[in-house]
């Protein structure tokens, strides 16, 4: 079963970063590869994992198309049935590199304050 882990600025998405040093920020993580212009996934050897890279709504709401953003403000990292902690550790070195939060959606459990 997927869950899932979502990292913000901050509950209203109040804040963009440019989506080109972050895209080069995911190339450079071994863990993953790039799948689409604002899609990784897994590399080999690595536990299933989806992030994509959006521009949300105030409420979090997003959709992917093939529009490339110039901003965005939210990661979703699909989790799959691995290592629970492998998956906190790569949203972790996500949002320290973003300085923003990691939220668990499901239970709302905020994993790293935003900063």
């Amino acid at each position: 079963m997927s869950w899932y882990l979502t990292i913000r600025p901050d509950p209203n998405y109040s804040r963009s970063t440019p989506l080109g040093p972050l895209v080069e920020y995911l190339r450079s993580l071994p863990e993953l590869m790039q799948d689409k212009s604002v899609e990784f996934r897994n590399a080999p050897g690595s536990p299933w994992v989806s992030l994509v890279l959006a521009q949300a709504s105030m409420t979090g709401n997003y959709a992917v198309s093939n529009d490339l953003p110039s901003t965005i403000n939210v990661v979703e990292i699909v989790c799959g049935d691995g290592d629970e902690d492998w998956y906190e550790a790569l949203a972790r070195l996500v949002a320290t590199f973003l300085r923003w939060e990691v939220v668990e959606e499901h239970s709302g459990r905020t994993l790293l304050p935003g900063g």
